[in-house]
């Protein structure tokens, strides 16, 4: 099976991707937290840095009044200049609030500072007095006593010592290129994890793609771990090993199925405008010149069939052989699929076998085709997901046993028209109706109605007769629009017959075309198009006639079509045979 792009062709090739995303998101939390953490501890800093300048400065300030305190009051203003640092401004005061020192201190005079006279006043009342100040400069008002009394105040007004602002300088710069260290590892660390997720996450799309592709018998790696990626890559080798399985199982029955075609003793070909062959199973050989194209001498009936839809011919000789050959155009394919017979055996045993290769071409596209499709669908993606990949399993299912289903029936049809039927059954018609009724399902907005009188039975084959039924159904379906009815009734006609009709509202057949809807291959002139090659009311005619019964339909244009089917009577079973 081929398919129209490679299941890799849309793999992406860019060199980062998800790795890419991972080690950005890892890099951003790195910037955030560091720069949160960078202004938290640079507001605590400059807090604990003004702190500590406080602290500093009423130090100095209690040791230089009590150094002032303890000598004589001619003596203090000496002291007082001898002890003063940069940067510290101080001014002394007696007890009457008259200055005793300059007042021009490092450049800074008592009217600089901010209500220095309520501050010395506390002084002077013996409470000391601390404030900070803009531009992270420290007030002290502290009172000065000698010999156990008060003696005066002092005023100091000190900025933030050169040495602790240099530290704090120090600290801030160490912060930041802290914080830049630490979103650099946080980028490192992020594209290592990043690289370790994707590399995993990159092995297991590859086992997805080799699955993809068909590849099932390798087993998946890395299937060790105790994470989520682990857990992916568990689920998908359970379902590698489901897939290889059911594909096993398909295949086994593909082959089956390619061996039953293959078997067919008529030859099948699909030919394309040119003549080439397109398609063909091994008894269509003979019919193929070796350049792949078809015989000329029977190039003019697909031909005719091209032009006119369809064409038969009973009776072709192709060297020493005979040939009998249905065409039909297949007008979506442009194409003319052709079946071809051998006439030269034994006529009985000729008829049956063209019948069932036309039989088993028509019957088993739909389900080979269904496989096919299902396969299709499985590889193209549709396995990844649990919900679609049962519906396709559940639908290969069907169409196999639908397939084995419709092997034996047209078995049991090539048998009995080769060397007909020694004895027919007794088949309680209204068990085979209800099981040709519970087997189609109607479409949407279409009532299905059943009218069938007691203890009528019929001779014939309850298989054949079910399965003349489900195609009879299938038809009426297809060709009644929503709202409609189709109604199937039996009952019995005189002494001898038993009447079953299929009734429906559908868009119904042209007059001229009425005696031409059993005719192999023949579809109608306006339906060219539909699903089929025209070969299901044939076949139903065919079992029809097995049972010794008849089958025809009475069709009004816009009214509906009714079929119906006469078989022989018989009284009714004591066992229902189905």
């Amino acid at each position: 099976m081929s398919l129209g792009e490679s299941p890799g062709a849309g793999r992406s090739k860019r060199p980062f991707g998800v790795r890419l995303y991972l080690t950005i998101g890892f890099a951003a939390v790195a910037l955030i937290t560091a720069g949160l953490s960078y202004l938290l501890l640079t507001g605590t800093g400059d807090q604990a840095a003004s702190q500590r300048a406080a602290d500093i400065t009423v130090g100095r300030a209690v040791r230089l009044a009590d150094r002032i305190g303890g000598r004589v009051p001619k003596k203090s203003a000496t002291a007082f200049t001898s002890i003063t640092d940069p940067g510290f401004s101080a001014w002394v005061y007696d007890r009457n609030r008259e200055l005793i020192t300059p007042r021009l201190s490092r450049g800074v005079v008592p009217n600089d500072v901010d209500n220095h006279f309520a501050v010395v006043k506390n002084a002077l009342q013996g409470s000391r007095t601390v404030d900070r100040l803009p531009d992270r400069a420290t007030m002290v008002a502290t009172p000065i006593f000698r010999n156990g009394h008060l003696g005066g105040a002092l005023l100091v007004h000190a900025d933030q010592p050169q040495t602790l602002a240099r530290t704090i300088h120090s600290i801030s710069g160490d912060r930041l290129t802290a914080a830049i260290v630490a979103v650099v590892i946080a980028i490192v660390i992020g594209f290592l994890i990043a690289t370790a997720i994707t590399v995993r996450v990159k092995r297991l799309a590859r086992s997805a793609g080799r699955i993809t592709e068909g590849e099932l018998d390798e087993p998946l790696e890395g299937l060790g771990g105790r994470d989520e990626i682990t857990d992916l890559g568990r689920a998908l080798e359970t379902m590698r090993i489901a897939l290889r399985e059911t594909f096993g199982a398909l295949s086994s029955e593909r082959d089956r199925l390619a061996a039953i075609f293959d078997a067919l003793t008529d030859g099948v070909m699909v030919v394309g405008p040119e003549g080439e062959v397109r398609f063909s199973n091994p008894a269509a050989e003979p019919l193929i010149e070796s350049d792949r194209k078809v015989s000329e001498l029977i190039r003019p009936w697909l031909i005719w069939a091209e032009e006119r839809g369809s064409a038969e011919r009973d009776g072709i000789r192709v060297g020493e052989r005979v040939y009998a050959i249905g065409a039909r155009r297949l007008s979506a394919e442009n194409a003319v699929l052709a079946v071809t017979r051998d006439r030269t055996d034994a006529l009985r045993r000729e008829v049956a076998e063209r019948e069932f290769v036309s039989n088993a071409a028509h019957e088993l596209r739909n389900p080979i085709a269904g496989i096919s499709g299902a396969i299709e669908v499985l590889r193209a993606g549709a396995k990844d997901d649990p919900q679609a990949r049962e519906h396709f399993l559940s639908r290969l299912s069907d169409d196999a046993e639908r397939v084995s289903r419709l092997t034996d029936a047209l078995l049991t049809l090539a048998r009995i028209d080769a060397v007909g039927r020694e004895t027919n059954d007794v088949i309680d018609i209204s068990v085979v109706i209800d099981e040709a009724v519970q087997a189609v399902a109607p479409p949407d907005g279409i009532d299905v109605s059943v009218e069938v009188k007691n203890g009528v039975a019929a001779e014939g084959d309850a298989v054949l007769l079910r399965q003349v039924l489900i195609g009879l159904l299938t038809n009426a379906f297809k060709n009644t629009s929503a709202p409609g009815a189709v109604t199937l009734r039996a009952r019995r006609e005189g002494a001898g017959e038993v009447l079953i009709e299929v009734e429906d509202t559908g868009s119904g057949i042209a007059a001229d075309e009425v005696g031409r809807v059993f005719e192999r291959f023949y579809r109608g002139s306006q339906r060219l198009e539909q699903e089929g090659f025209g070969l299901g009311l044939s076949i139903a005619k065919r079992m029809v006639n097995v049972m010794g019964g008849d089958i025809g339909v009475d069709s009004e244009v816009g009214v509906g079509s009714t079929f119906w089917v006469r078989l022989p009577s018989a009284k009714p079973a004591p066992t229902p045979v189905a």
